[in-house]
């Protein structure tokens, strides 16, 4: 009964959202699909337990059916929904985006809607996983955002926007192990299960800070987007670089380390961060690499 509840709560905060001509538009279509399925199921629950002669109890399979399939299948439903009818972003969004997102607000305004049709298509085409203790959590809606604006960004030239070998994002509170790295660390992908793995603690730091803090969101979805396109002409990516890394950030290679809670890294993906974190220090102390990442991601 918990998934048919679930599945017919539509008037939730992100059930719907009021654009400007003031019509409401239907934001999670399974839902309302969803709804005449629950009412029926629900009447024949009614029914059959009010009625213990009640002759048409197997008929109850066919409405709870229908409902099971509604939840098992509702990332789908919604995206397909919502690439055929795309809803504004909310205000609060938008600030947010233009707060930690300098290449967000170098956009024309076309590409602006188009940024903003995919960061709602990425929230709802992935599934985010708020690890906790005991349970896992739904992910709010503005930390959705503040973590697809990221892959969004990055894809803006790509037709796989969604990184389509990635498609579940697992949010730790804090610095977490894995079966894979078995001690502290911030950032994780693993391509055999399609998940990017990381510490919100870390990620908020990193997009509200970044004077301060090596950003791991960009760091994670660099990784991510090299295993996703392997075979692009990525620049090489020296130990020697080190250097020029602190010259362009502020960032000691023990502290980016540090951050990441790993002993070493590929250089890589730190470059990819760099060329979306600190653009304009990179083109003047590493043009080459600068130039060679314009090549991909411009």
């Amino acid at each position: 009964m918990i998934i048919f509840v679930e599945s017919v709560c539509i008037f939730d905060f992100y059930n719907f959202n009021t654009n400007r001509s003031n019509r409401m538009k239907i934001y999670k279509f399974s839902r309302v699909l969803s709804a005449p399925f629950a009412l029926i199921f629900i009447w024949f629950m009614y029914k059959i337990f009010s009625d213990y002669n009640f002759p048409y109890i197997a008929w109850a399979i066919i409405p709870g059916a229908i409902l099971i399939l509604l939840y098992l299948f509702q990332p789908q439903i919604d995206y397909w929904w919502l690439s055929k009818n795309p809803i504004e972003i909310d205000k609060p969004i938008l600030d947010l985006l233009s707060k930690t997102n300098p290449r967000y607000s170098s956009l024309s305004s076309i590409r602006k809607e188009e940024f903003n049709r995919r960061l709602l298509l990425y929230t709802e085409g992935r599934s985010f996983i708020s690890k906790g203790s005991e349970r896992d959590y739904e992910v709010p809606y503005d930390i959705k955002n503040m973590i697809a604006q990221v892959p969004v960004t990055m894809t803006l030239n790509e037709k796989d926007f969604l990184l389509k070998a990635f498609d579940h994002i697992v949010l730790y509170k804090h610095a977490f192990p894995s079966p894979t790295f078995q001690f502290l660390h911030t950032a994780e992908t693993q391509l055999e299960d399609g998940v990017i793995i990381m510490s919100l603690e870390h990620i908020e730091l990193g997009m509200l800070q970044p004077d301060l803090y090596y950003n791991i969101a960009y760091h994670a979805y660099a990784e991510a987007f090299v295993k996703n396109f392997p075979r692009k002409n990525y620049p090489l990516a020296e130990d020697e670089l080190w250097p020029k890394i602190e010259a362009t950030t502020g960032f000691t290679k023990e502290k980016i380390l540090s951050i990441l809670g790993f002993e070493s890294i590929d250089l890589l993906h730190v470059l990819i961060t760099l060329y979306f974190t600190h653009r304009n220090g990179m083109k003047r102390t590493m043009p080459e690499k600068h130039m060679r990442l314009e090549q991909i991601f411009s």
